[in-house]
């Protein structure tokens, strides 16, 4: 299913669960995420979609504290994600900043969002993972040492921009930079020789990687983050191995992603390369 289609389909189930709860007595127990509703006259998608993320919690009680309402705030923290991956940046940063000034205003609160934040948006196994999303929120939050690094690491190498250049070295002490290969598309596979999950997935990455370089004009590069110490640096790489996918102008198309993602990329964009 397309992406837009997704979104339709998304935006639409919400406003209706939005107006069907809108009209439940007011006696009966909450027990759904409280959305707004878009006003009726507002009709184009993109429209809808900035003011559902602009009003997304006004309907929600941050003072209430209760277990009942804390599995509330992650259903709807969930749905809220999703929901910022369809919108533009400038939405996105309204929505953010109004989110983390809602957060901020009731003791406690911070705190289980910001764990929701890190759960949802920075595990690597999350199927929510965004990392424009992620920066987004990031940005919106108080500004810590930590928080700031996390941020410079999660902004680099988004997809659709230049990748950064690295210079990657072998078990022979043979070095290579990646701006010096030529070819319509590029592979980076970090790993680490000594990471258990790396051992695990190295036969099927190298058979997978192998069979897609035969099918398309693609080079591998294998980048040993022990003996590439930079990557860290230049790469967010919450977990390994991890895997960029890059264009004959370095620019990225799966950031941090999977081979199975890798995979999907290649074959839905064939007709580029």
């Amino acid at each position: 299913m397309k992406k837009t289609t997704i979104f339709a389909c998304l935006l639409a189930t919400l406003a209706t669960a939005g107006v069907a709860r809108a009209q439940q007595p007011s006696s009966e127990p909450e027990v759904h995420f409280p959305f707004p509703e878009v006003p009726s006259v507002i009709l184009e998608p993109q429209e809808r979609l900035a003011y559902l993320l602009e009003h997304y919690w006004s309907c929600y009680h941050f003072a209430d504290s209760t277990q009942s309402n804390r599995i509330v705030g992650e259903q709807g923290f969930a749905d809220y994600v999703n929901l910022m991956q369809y919108a533009d940046s400038a939405v996105c940063a309204r929505s953010a900043t109004m989110f983390v000034d809602s957060i901020s205003a009731e003791a406690g609160r911070q705190h289980f969002f910001e764990e929701l934040i890190a759960h949802y948006l920075g595990n690597p196994q999350s199927p929510l993972r965004n990392d424009i999303v992620y920066a987004h929120l990031l940005k919106a939050l108080p500004q810590t040492p930590q928080r700031s690094f996390l941020l410079r690491q999660v902004e680099q190498n988004q997809v659709g921009t230049v990748a950064n250049d690295l210079t990657i070295t072998d078990g022979n002490g043979t070095s290579q930079r990646l701006y010096d290969v030529a070819s319509p598309l590029t592979l980076l596979v970090f790993f680490d020789p000594e990471c258990e999950h790396c051992q695990e997935l190295m036969p099927q990455l190298t058979a997978r990687t192998q069979r897609l370089s035969q099918t398309f004009p693609l080079q591998v590069l294998w980048v040993n983050v022990e003996l590439t110490p930079e990557a860290h640096r230049s790469y967010y790489l919450p977990a390994l191995p991890s895997l960029y996918l890059l264009d004959h102008k370095k620019t990225v198309l799966v950031k941090d992603g999977s081979i199975d993602a890798v995979e999907q990329m290649l074959q839905s964009a064939s007709t580029l390369f």
